[in-house]
């Protein structure tokens, strides 16, 4: 009798840890559903033929519904330049705050990614889309988010006082923010 007794306990204890077991993976799965759900998601809205730039984007915190930021990802990359001040975060939360397509989940990614700067990565992936998204367009839909974004960027740089103060660029941050404009205007 003891020994039936310890046999059913035992068989409980492996039919609950294969019931967990399959659970956890079954979670794990709907959970890789999901993210390759939202990255198509963001790879179709970002018009974006590069998989791997939408997969570093969407591990970084951008998602469909905070799509405008690969927009601002440039002037995010300037005001990290020489680490960022409160102007510069200043400055880009008041112009990201007037955007139209603005949203909260917007606002709380941008915030994140001026507290913590975000990886390199992040920012390479961001003109990838960019660049992708440059050359779908015809040539004055083109022109005016080039200037977009370089405006951005100049604020950005311009918010800090530059060398001494004066509102100027850096040299720092006008060699960068050229560097962005070849990147981005440079074809695949």
């Amino acid at each position: 009798m003891i020994n039936l007794d310890i046999t059913d306990r035992s068989r409980l204890a492996e039919d609950e840890y294969f019931r967990r077991h399959d659970a956890e993976n079954l979670q794990r799965a709907r959970e890789a559903e999901r993210a390759a759900r939202e990255r198509a998601a963001l790879t179709e809205a970002l018009g974006a033929p590069d998989p791997d730039a939408c997969r570093q984007l969407h591990a970084c915190g951008l998602r469909t519904s905070t799509i405008a930021l690969v927009e601002w990802l440039p002037a995010v990359e300037v005001a990290w330049l020489n680490g960022t001040d409160e102007a510069e975060r200043h400055a880009l939360r008041v112009h990201f705050s007037s955007d139209d397509r603005v949203s909260a989940e917007g606002m709380v990614l941008l915030d994140r990614w001026l507290t913590l700067r975000p990886p390199d990565t992040l920012f390479a992936a961001g003109r990838r889309a960019l660049r992708t998204r440059l050359l779908t367009l015809g040539a004055d839909e083109r022109e005016a988010l080039l200037a977009r974004v370089l405006a951005l960027c100049e604020a950005t740089g311009r918010a800090s006082g530059g060398c001494f103060g004066l509102g100027a660029l850096s040299p720092d941050e006008r060699s960068h923010i050229a560097v962005i404009q070849t990147d981005l205007e440079r074809p695949f």
